[in-house]
């Protein structure tokens, strides 16, 4: 499963820098590994790109999902809740 997200270059050539949001709208953000990560186009530090973090989805109840993501985020830890119409198969 993927999850909506901003995607930079990160610090280090094999990892990118995701910026994404929760449920409510609150910012998450963490590195995470490229293979992780899928994106179109080029990456800049001054324009974050459209893209889709790969996830583990966890229980859904009505239009929230839990999901893990691949590293732990700054702000959140692992598990975070997003809604469902923020994620694709």
């Amino acid at each position: 499963m993927w999850l909506k997200c901003k995607v930079m270059p990160g610090q280090y050539s094999g990892e990118c820098a995701i910026k994404g949001y929760l449920f409510n709208n609150n910012e998450f953000s963490l590195f995470a590994d490229k293979t992780d990560v899928c994106f179109d186009g080029e990456l800049s530090i001054d324009r974050p790109i459209d893209g889709w973090l790969k996830v583990i989805p966890g229980p859904k109840k009505g239009d929230l999902l839990l999901v893990s993501l691949p590293q732990q985020a700054f702000e959140n830890g692992r598990n975070i809740i997003v809604k469902t119409e923020q994620v694709r198969e």
